[in-house]
This record gives C-alpha cells, sequence and structure tokens, in this order.
C-alpha cells in the first residue's frame, strides 16, 4: 500500500510540475500550430475532388488522361488549371515522386513509370552499399509489392506518418525538460539523504521514481500524438488505412499497408520515447544535477541534428541511421541498410526497436546501482 502511494506521490510531482505542464502546452501548440499551416498547403485539393480518382489503377490509362490537364515548363512538370484539374494533384504527387519532379512526363509510359522506378531503387540500394544478399532480402519484397500502383484516398493517414519526423524531437525535449530532476531534485533540496536512510531508500525508492517517469514520458509521448492525430483526423478523416505504403512513399519496397507502418512507427515512437527517457534519468541519477543532465541531452540534440556520417564510413553510419529521430524521419522508411542478427537480417526500423529496449533496460540496471552507491553522509 505504501509503495502504492509513493508511486502516486512521484507521479503527482511530475504530472503537477510547473515546467513540466509548461512543457507539454507548448508542444501541444506548437504542434496544433505545425498541422493547422500544413492543412492550409495542402487545403486546395478537397477530400471530395481526391475521391474522384479512387480505386484508379495509375497505368497507361490514367496516364494519357491526365496528360492534357498537364504542362511541362523551366523543368518541372505542373498542372494547367489546378482548380479545375484538382483531382489529379494526389495522383500527380505519386507519379511524379517515382519518375522525378523534373520529368516531362508527355512521352512517359505506364511500363517506362515502373521500370524507372525499379532502376531508381538499383541506383538507391547500391549507393547505400548494400551486398548483394541484402539486394536480393530487397528484390523479394519489392516482388510482393502490387504493380501497378492503385490510387485510393489516403490524406488523413498519409499525413500522420510523415509528422512522426517531428515526434521524436518533441518527445525527447520533453523528456530533457521534464526528467532531469527526477533524482536530481531531492539533492538540490538537501533530501537524498533522508531518503537514502528510510525503509524505501534504495532499491524501491529507485524503481518506483523510474516507473513513475517511464509512465510521464509515455502519457506525454500519446499527448503529442494526439495533438496531430485528432486535427487531421477531423479534416481529412482516417480513410486509406488499409492502401499501400507506396502511395505516401513510392521509394519504400515494404510490402506494408499504410495503416501496418503507422502501427510500427507508433511502437517505436513509443519505444523511442522509454529510450530517452530511461536516459535521462541515468543522468539525472549519475550527475545528481538536473542542469548537467539537461545540458548532456540537449549536447547529444545538436549532434543530432548537425551531425552526418560520410557514405564512405557504411558500418558507422549504419549505427548512426539506428537512432531514434533518423528512424522515425520519412527517409527512416527508404532505409535499406540491414542489420545482421542472430544469422538473419532485419530491416532499420525492426533492428532499432530491439536495440531501444535493450538500451532501456541497460540503463535502468545501470541506474539502480548508481543510485544503491549513494551512502548515508556521503555528500553529493
Amino acid at each position: 500500500m505504501i509503495l502504492t502511494a509513493l508511486f502516486r506521490y512521484e507521479l503527482k510531482k511530475l504530472f503537477c510540475s510547473r515546467i513540466n505542464l509548461l512543457a507539454m502546452a507548448g508542444s501541444v501548440i506548437m504542434l496544433i500550430s505545425f498541422v493547422v499551416i500544413n492543412i492550409s498547403e495542402i487545403k486546395p485539393v478537397s477530400r471530395s475532388k481526391a475521391r474522384e480518382l479512387d480505386g484508379r489503377v495509375i497505368d497507361a490509362q490514367l496516364l494519357e488522361e491526365m496528360k492534357p490537364a498537364l504542362r511541362y515548363e523551366n523543368g518541372v512538370t505542373v498542372l494547367e488549371n489546378p482548380e479545375e484539374n484538382g483531382e489529379y494533384r494526389p495522383v500527380l504527387d505519386v507519379i511524379l515522386s517515382v519518375a522525378g519532379y523534373d520529368t516531362d512526363l508527355a512521352g512517359l509510359s505506364d511500363a517506362d513509370l515502373y521500370v524507372l522506378r525499379e532502376e531508381r531503387l538499383n541506383q538507391r540500394m547500391a549507393a547505400q552499399g548494400l551486398t548483394e544478399a541484402e539486394k536480393d532480402f530487397w528484390r523479394e519484397k519489392e516482388a510482393q509489392v502490387r504493380k501497378p500502383f492503385v490510387y485510393h484516398y489516403h490524406s488523413g493517414p498519409a499525413n500522420l506518418l510523415k509528422a512522426f519526423q517531428v515526434f521524436g524531437f518533441f518527445v525527447f525535449i520533453l523528456s530533457a525538460v521534464g526528467l532531469s530532476g527526477v533524482f536530481a531534485r531531492e539533492t538540490a533540496d538537501n533530501m537524498n539523504q533522508l531518503l537514502l536512510c528510510s525503509r524505501y531508500g534504495r532499491k524501491e525508492l529507485y524503481l518506483i521514481k523510474f516507473a513513475a517517469g517511464i509512465t510521464w514520458i509515455l502519457a506525454a509521448a500519446l499527448l503529442v500524438l494526439l495533438s496531430v492525430l485528432i486535427p487531421y483526423g477531423i479534416v481529412f478523416g482516417m480513410e486509406g488505412m488499409k492502401e499501400m505504403l507506396q502511395l505516401v512513399k513510392p521509394w519504400s519496397m515494404l510490402p506494408l499497408t499504410i495503416g501496418q507502418m503507422l502501427a510500427v512507427y507508433t511502437g517505436i515512437y513509443l519505444l523511442a520515447a522509454v529510450l530517452f527517457a530511461s536516459v535521462t534519468m541515468l543522468l539525472s541519477v549519475s550527475a545528481q544535477n538536473s542542469l548537467a543532465a539537461a545540458g548532456v541531452l540537449m549536447g547529444y540534440l545538436l549532434i543530432d541534428l548537425f551531425a552526418q556520417v560520410p557514405d564512405r564510413y557504411s558500418w558507422l553510419q549504419k549505427v548512426w541511421s539506428l537512432r531514434p529521430n533518423a528512424v522515425l524521419m520519412n527517409t527512416g522508411i527508404t532505409n535499406y541498410r540491414l542489420s545482421h542478427l542472430a544469422g538473419g537480417m532485419f530491416p532499420v526500423f525492426q533492428a532499432a526497436a530491439v536495440i531501444y529496449a535493450v538500451l532501456a533496460i541497460a540503463a535502468l540496471v545501470i541506474g539502480k546501482r548508481v543510485y544503491g552507491r549513494l551512502q548515508v553522509g556521503k555528500r553529493s
């Protein structure tokens, strides 16, 4: 009973902290603003317009039908009279994503489109330094992708999938702000030694604080997700979950639907949130200083945002591509590098999920040992 009461008390401290409330409110406001701006940019294509081509196969017949509505100028294919031909815009985006936005579609057949896609997939695999075995892995996956593509309305889930690239950034900031003082706050208030010499001062108190931190970050991560999901769902609906992933990411060779990829990314996102929280609390208990813990995290964020690994360092680039923000970015879906684990080959997002869970457990164990070594009477 007392352990439950302590857990509730730790949760109350996190959820009622003024800085945590401000951070969460600020994140929600910024994300809703991001959604509103995005919606305003793509608003010209209404749901009714986009549905006019729902179920159409992207083949020679559709390309011929679209050509009178297209104009090639300044090296770019654009729509003539966008107001009248707005129903073609979503399909045109899919076609140009495959063929290239500088391609003149006037002389392009449907066979040319998918041949061009295959050539570019091979070029991308070669550029990423894949072995023949890895290329065969992806060719087997690609063989399961339906061709020609079939267009269906999918704006709601498509925009949500693209938004995951910002989710990792926000949950990282929330972790740094909200959890860097979980173990350091008592030291700053000269309460650390009193807690350590209490009945539940070592093992139980550490686990309670850790569990409360994980609970808080998962709640914050879900709030971030809902801040984008609800507006997109209201404006665009969530139709299209069962449609092929290639409508959103034409360069993906995964035989998955948009909904399946959303489920995968949601799981990775929540695991990343747990990893961020675990590392933050490890830094908090190790440094016994919230500013130091937050400073280390901000330093990592700067490296994450701006550091790039040259292609010639393939192994280092493969490891760097496993970091959460890289996996959650749009390019994470089309990263063809494979991780070799237990005799098998796995895409980046599958390997990342296992690695995040292992690192979070390692942070828990290491932090517990550090906390247990804090001695009564020793100044921290």
